[in-house]
């Protein structure tokens, strides 16, 4: 039986650009120090990502909520960049990638998008074709001199449904709509012919194909008078001209080059990243495999066993400035990356398809550099962003390595559990994965009807849990934070999250809720001491991030409009936004926000304390 699965819904939204829609959009919403948020920032950030994890779901609530955790974020990536926090490697290495993904897409609207025109005269004939179905039966073959003999023999009378039958081809007829095709040669048949009607043999790429009419309805969802049929239709011609033209200006770009891998350093990687997902999955050469995707935490272990030497070495060699292993592995990271087969040979072919789709971007992106693109304002105020977010994690997080729960402190918590002679106590499976993406993927196996704890082994990266297969064993929720919050309040078998946490997403189902009497002589295991543990760590955790994060206001002082927010409006909708990249690939529109606002009260507070 499928567990019932509880989450705000998170649409996926695919953008190509952002326009925003709020008037006044450069006024400044807050100052902090020398930076500030602009009305247009917060409108982005609140619209186009996911609002996790907020105390209630008011909505004016919520945007003052959102306000004061991107002003901690701020404040965070201030502090960090004081520290030079921005030379870490991975930080910047992180950077320089997503650096390379925006120029590339500058020089996609560029050299691209900007050359695109669309005639009256097309969209006219558009209208004309929109609204029409077309059921066609289809003959392919690679023989050129064969689909010619056969368009002969029908028009002598032959049977196409025969010809189908012992080609052994599919007799169901493929349903086409307006701008099913990319070649636009090919709709100008279909369109063309009548009921019945056989086409003359067409070459796409590398065969041939033979179509028969055999059914043309009408779209009644489709009003050819409406604008939403116009802009369809301009949106498939310029989708048509985009590929055309990306085509032939990448063609000219990469031509002239040829480059080449070192194969060493490439069975080296191959053979590690192979043996970690292998791990990861439990599953071997020798086992049927759909697709696997390639994590972010396996990446870091990829990049974590190899030396230093192999990870420096001129792995691709450009003419100038040779990208390295490591180069590489931090460009898949913002890549979708999927391994079908754990044979030795056929992943190395996968593997081999994406350095060569890495060589290429390198290839677009350093055009890009060439051309000056970013210094582009665009460019620098994306990255600007991505900084800011990058800093403040790694600043918080090097915080966390530095919590210690003493003896007493444990000694102490016990005593308190101990002395509650009738709580509540529950207990979760959860998969903690520390970046979005994983966690969208999870609530889509999970609407497919995976079971939840089949997930576990795959995603989950909290250390503790791996042993239970996430099972974290009884614990009283009031001592859990926002986790036991909601996990008191779920009925057993439901699933919530994700939850935004320091150190992830955190999705959860609760498998069994019951009331402890006389708990005196309660054995603690190990599990137990360890989930204790993690309470108190969590704990502390909020408080000095809670605490650090006034000082940083009172040292870098903020200003906030509270009445201009009042004025924004944002949407209700909780969504997830990708952005596409030209030339191919997306990433997430904006990062995500970590919830950061009980501090807003007490900074307050203390204000007015002379």
């Amino acid at each position: 039986m499928k567990s019932h699965i509880i989450f705000k819904n998170i649409f996926i939204v695919l953008l190509f650009s952002f326009t925003s829609i709020a008037q006044n959009e450069n006024e400044e919403l807050a100052t902090i120090g020398s930076d500030k948020i602009t009305v247009e920032e917060f409108q982005n950030r609140f619209d186009f990502m996911p609002h996790l994890n907020y105390s209630n779901s008011n909505i004016d609530s919520i945007k003052k909520e959102f306000l004061y955790s991107l002003v901690a974020e701020k404040l965070w990536a201030f502090e960090a960049d004081q520290l030079e926090i921005d030379t870490n490697e991975t930080v910047r290495l992180s950077l320089k990638s997503l650096e390379k993904l925006f120029v590339k897409d500058e020089l996609y609207k560029r050299e691209v998008e900007s050359k695109i025109v669309v005639t009256g005269n097309e969209i006219k004939i558009g209208l004309t074709r929109v609204t029409r179905i077309l059921n066609t039966l289809i003959i392919t073959t690679p023989d050129s001199g064969k689909a010619w003999r056969l368009f002969e023999s029908f028009q002598k009378g032959a049977s196409f449904d025969s010809v189908l039958m012992s080609m052994k081809m599919s007799q169901k007829p493929f349903e086409v709509k307006y701008g099913s095709f990319e070649d636009e040669e090919i709709e100008n048949i279909l369109y063309s012919l009548n009921l019945n009607e056989i086409s003359k043999p067409v070459k796409a790429k590398e065969n041939w194909f033979i179509f028969k009419l055999v059914e043309d309805e009408v779209d009644l969802s489709i009003d050819p008078s409406k604008e939403h049929a116009r802009n369809i239709v301009i949106k498939k011609l310029k989708d048509r001209k985009s590929q055309k033209l990306g085509r032939t200006y990448l063609d000219k770009l990469l031509s002239a080059n040829s480059i080449i891998a070192d194969r060493l350093l490439f069975d080296i990687m191959s053979d590690k990243l192979l043996e970690i997902l292998k791990e990861r999955t439990a599953k071997s050469e020798y086992d049927s495999i759909i697709s696997v995707d390639l994590l972010e935490t396996d990446v870091k272990k990829v990049l974590s066993s190899l030396n230093t030497s192999e990870l420096n070495a001129a792995f691709i060699k450009f003419d100038s400035n040779p990208a390295t292993i490591k180069d590489f592995l931090y460009y898949t990271i913002y890549q979708k990356v999927l391994f079908n087969s754990f044979n030795s040979i056929k992943f190395k072919q996968s593997l081999n398809r994406i350095v060569k789709k890495f060589i290429e971007d390198e290839l677009i992106s350093k055009e890009g550099f060439n051309l000056g693109l970013d210094k582009l304002t665009s460019v620098k105020n994306d990255l600007q962003i991505w900084n800011n977010y990058y800093l403040s994690e790694v600043l918080m997080n090097s915080y966390a390595d530095s919590i210690i729960i003493t003896d007493e402190e444990l000694e102490k918590s016990l005593d308190v559990e101990s002395d509650l002679s009738n709580r509540l106590e529950v207990n979760i499976i959860e998969i903690l994965t520390d970046n979005i993406e994983d966690a969208k993927k999870i609530l889509n196996e999970l609407e497919d009807g995976k079971e939840f704890e089949s997930l576990v082994s795959v995603y989950n990266q909290r250390e503790w849990t791996k042993q239970s297969n996430g099972e974290w064993g009884y614990f009283n929720p009031a001592n859990a934070g926002e986790i036991g919050r909601i996990s008191a309040s779920l009925n057993i078998g439901q699933i919530y999250g994700p939850i935004k946490m320091n150190e992830g997403y955190s999705i959860f189902k609760l498998i069994d809720k019951k009331n402890r009497i006389d708990i005196q002589n309660t054995v603690i295991d190990k599990n137990s001491l360890k989930l204790i543990r993690v309470k108190l760590a969590l704990s502390k955790m909020d408080n000095l991030i809670n605490d650090k994060t006034i000082s940083l206001a009172s040292k870098y002082k903020i200003s906030l409009n509270e009445q201009l927010l009042q004025k924004i409006k944002t949407s209700e909708i909780n969504t997830f936004t990708y952005r596409f990249i030209g030339f191919g690939g997306k990433i997430a529109a904006f990062p995500i926000t970590i919830p950061i606002y009980d501090w807003f009260k007490e900074y307050e507070q203390n204000k007015e304390i002379p």
